[in-house]
């Protein structure tokens, strides 16, 4: 979350694609003006009443209802890897279309094989899988998110701490923050960012 905290202007207008029932958006509180969109109904519905958005839409990530360069930034928190990568090339190119100034987005490090959670959402079932090389090459800035790889696992199709208890496991996690903030490659996560200009 600081990572977004500091990428993001309070005085910029926010595009958050896949808002999600929940968005960690909610938690920076960062954006002037901030417009929420998801695909799936229900989550538009949860994002809607939780009165953190301007303004919720449901929409495709691949084909946006908005001009180009209508938000100063464009937002995809765990969405890339809900796509397959042909899609996925789709999504960035439409953030890059209606962005002004940066586009941020997080993902796995490669295939996380999770399947779709407590709301049975269809469209949270994971697809693709991406390296730090691939991110780079696309134009991001990449750094490593949730410490380690390694320290992580999927059991029951959601990602949790390796090492029990889970205390533990997280506390490894967090240790080893700053080492996979450097060394994305070895990283739970990406957090990639683009400047883009006018």
């Amino acid at each position: 979350m600081s990572l977004l905290t500091k990428a993001i202007k309070d005085d910029w207008s926010v595009l958050d694609v896949g808002c999600g029932r929940d968005s960690i958006l909610k938690y920076v509180n960062k954006g002037s003006y901030k417009v929420g969109v998801d695909i799936y109904e229900p989550y538009v519905k949860r994002a809607t009443e939780s009165n953190f958005y301007d303004e919720v839409i449901q929409a495709d990530a691949r084909k946006l209802p908005f001009e180009s360069k209508s938000f100063d930034c464009a937002v995809a928190v765990e969405v890339l890897e809900h796509l397959d990568k042909s899609d996925g090339l789709v999504m960035l190119k439409e953030l890059e279309r209606v962005a002004r100034k940066k586009v941020i987005m997080t993902t796995p490090n490669g295939f996380l094989n999770t399947y779709a959670g407590p709301a049975d959402n269809p469209e949270e079932k994971h697809l693709s899988g991406y390296t730090a090389v691939e991110v780079k090459a696309l134009g991001f800035r990449v750094h490593g998110l949730n410490g380690l790889k390694i320290l992580w696992k999927v059991k029951k199709g959601q990602a949790v701490p390796r090492i029990r208890p889970s205390r533990l496991g997280r506390l490894l996690i967090d240790m080893t923050e700053m080492f996979a903030y450097h060394f994305p490659s070895v990283a739970f996560q990406f957090f990639f960012v683009k400047e883009v200009s006018l």
